[in-house]
């Protein structure tokens, strides 16, 4: 009987909660971090932790631990994709920070690249016609809101039997991987009341978290009549891809005729001028 009640009273003692503090936690976490530095998630070591400890570990009791840790030099701290924590050691862990993205104005002399060159291509203009490509991000007059897109391509050829000449003005809209919403579509559109065509240019490399939005740009595009270009790799030479074409705007002639007055150089409207009316 005596022994039955020591077995029982074991059971109690080994089943009874133990209070977790911060202090208890953090001798908890060190042992659970690789030694060489590996960063470890944070969402992952509460889970190692709660296995651990068989309780549920809660992000404040958590985050208590880690910061005791941290302030003690004892762990390092690697900030975004959801945190992640290292051991401390006397050099670096393994796992660097991710890559900075592209940021904008590293990404426009790619876009021109490829408007100067396929994009051009692609317009299959006659022998005698042109093509101009201009950065217009910071050029002309700020005409109330998205009123400068980042480039302008104006086309411009004559036709064999019919009088006149056709021009053709298209604006661009470029965004970086994470900067691009549907606010980016009606900003594109926006620019229309100077251009005939608008596209948006978004910079998406494969594998982008971003890629979950791609449908819905796509979807948003084509009800605007907004071309949609991807651009996968910026370092590549077939880096863009055409994803939705854009819809001719009625745009006022004189809307276009003082907007490219205001972004176009001297030697460029010489040129426009002569592909349209055959003189400088």
């Amino acid at each position: 009987m005596l022994d039955e009640i020591s077995r029982l009273n074991f059971r109690v003692c080994k089943m009874a909660p133990i209070e977790v503090t911060p202090e208890v936690l953090a001798r908890h976490i060190l042992p659970l971090l690789p030694q060489d530095g590996t960063p470890v998630l944070n969402r992952v070591m509460r889970v190692m932790l709660s296995r651990q400890l068989e309780i549920q570990i809660e992000p404040e009791l958590y985050f208590a631990a880690r910061d005791l840790l941290f302030e003690n030099g004892k762990i390092g701290r690697l900030r975004g994709q959801s945190g992640q924590i290292f051991l401390a050691t006397s050099s670096q862990p393994a796992a660097a920070e991710p890559a900075e993205p592209w940021p904008e104005a590293k990404l426009m002399q790619p876009l021109r690249t490829y408007l100067e060159g396929a994009f051009r291509d692609g317009l299959d203009l006659p022998g005698d016609g042109i093509g101009i490509v201009q950065s217009t991000s910071t050029m002309g007059p700020a005409k109330g809101r998205w009123a400068r897109p980042d480039f302008i391509l104006v086309s411009a050829m004559r036709f064999k039997f019919l009088p006149g000449a056709q021009v053709d003005v298209h604006s661009f809209e470029l965004k970086t991987e994470a900067g691009c919403s549907v606010l980016a579509v009606h900003e594109a559109l926006a620019q229309t009341r100077f251009t005939h065509f608008g596209h948006l240019v978004w910079h998406l490399p494969e594998g982008s978290k971003s890629e979950m939005r791609l449908a819905e740009i796509e979807d948003h595009c084509g009800e605007h009549g907004i071309g949609l270009i991807r651009m996968r790799d910026p370092s590549a030479k077939a880096g863009c891809e055409i994803l939705v074409d854009p819809a001719r705007k009625l745009t006022l002639s004189m809307a276009i005729e003082g907007f490219l007055e205001a972004r176009l150089s001297a030697e460029q409207k010489n040129i426009l001028a002569h592909a349209v009316h055959g003189h400088r």
